[in-house]
């Protein structure tokens, strides 16, 4: 063979393909890499997911429980100290649902009927009322039957539930009016038989709750500033400062979501009638994936918890133990990704203790 042909055949032993085995081991040894990549992959995915419900199950849960036990800590709360005696002045004061103002707490147990609202089956809900807004104080009150006056009285309208109290005593009455008063500003709380003083026990203040007839032998004046006129309808009075503050209510509970799960809610209660069912209002869901809420409650001497079923004096409670179960739900991620091992959706169950802060003989 010639240099010329020895060149040739040496080109042509380069330029020659892979064999058909040379190609097949390539081709698995690169199914055996995507696979393990594919595999890494899926698995970082899963870890992610995982990680990502657990984190929005956890932010749901401290969420519910952080704005809830805002509102269980100021339940039945009084500007006036809490050894300020509660004289309800409400004319349906004995029914269900006005005695709440005057225990500032009320559970419900699961089966229980809570009026106003339709919450998930099994699930328990809390009535809390809580005084509300700045307090203003009392300038003059020297009649039981007298307005308030008061030095401010912005955002208060007829039909308002409010708390007028001083160190000694505390009285729940709905504001008739806002008018001028003594060359101030006075809060009207008439009786009647109709309009929102039918609501009311009658125009005076009663220290010892609702009683019939004239109240000469019960009139409160919160605010006697002349001592050498006393009105002879003041059975009882101070000189202690006084103050006046809304009452507000709200309750807690699970209700389905419309979207095929379940979320805690948060409502405002309104009742300016003789009934015993308020009016909902401002509803507002507070975390979604909450699906339970279970709720025990300790009284003041007492180192039990118990349910709300056999409870019969709300006035003592001073704990309640919150347990809510979070689910992962739908949102970036779905479907298989939200469940754990089990096949079943991820979800944690936590539990807190929340003292009322207005209570004595908290822990």
């Amino acid at each position: 063979m010639d240099a010329v042909s020895n060149r040739r055949y040496f080109r042509a032993r380069r330029q020659r393909g892979a064999t058909l085995i040379e190609l097949m081991i390539a081709l698995l040894l690169g199914l055996v890499v995507v696979a393990a990549a594919s595999g890494l992959f899926l698995t970082n995915k899963r870890v992610y997911a995982s990680t990502e419900t657990l984190n929005r199950i956890q932010e749901n849960s401290r969420v519910a429980f952080e704005l809830m036990s805002r509102d269980v800590r100021e339940a039945g709360g009084n500007p006036c100290g809490a050894n300020s005696r509660m004289a309800n002045q409400l004319t349906t004061a004995g029914n269900e649902w006005w005695l709440g103002y005057e225990n500032g707490i009320r559970g419900y147990e699961a089966g229980d009927p809570a009026p106003g609202t339709t919450r998930a089956s099994g699930t328990d809900a809390i009535d809390l009322h809580i005084p509300g807004g700045e307090a203003i104080s009392v300038v003059e009150h020297d009649n039981p039957g007298a307005n308030l006056r008061v030095t401010d009285a912005t955002g208060i309208s007829a039909g308002d539930l409010l708390m007028v109290c001083n160190t000694e005593i505390s009285m729940v009455f709905i504001a008739t009016g806002v008018n001028s008063a003594g060359g101030g500003i006075g809060i009207q709380h008439n009786g009647g038989n109709s309009g929102y003083g039918a609501n009311n026990c009658g125009q005076e203040f009663q220290f010892q709750g609702c009683a019939p007839g004239a109240s000469s032998s019960y009139g409160y004046c919160f605010v006697v500033n002349d001592l050498t006129s006393i009105n002879p309808n003041c059975a009882r009075y101070s000189q202690n400062p006084a103050q006046v503050v809304s009452v507000q209510s709200f309750r807690w509970y699970i209700a389905e979501n419309g979207r095929g799960g379940r979320s805690l809610y948060r409502a405002r209660l309104i009742n300016r009638t003789a009934g015993n069912t308020p009016t909902t209002v401002d509803s507002i869901e507070v975390a979604e994936g909450i699906t339970d809420l279970q709720l025990q409650y300790r009284t003041v001497g007492d180192t039990t918890w118990r349910n709300a079923s056999p409870l019969t004096d709300w006035a003592a409670v001073n704990a309640v133990k919150v347990e809510l179960v979070a689910e992962g739900t739908e949102g970036a991620l779905g479907g298989g990704y939200l469940q754990g091992t089990d096949g079943d959706v991820l979800s944690r169950t936590s539990s807190h203790v929340v003292a009322l802060r207005n209570r004595e003989g908290v822990l």
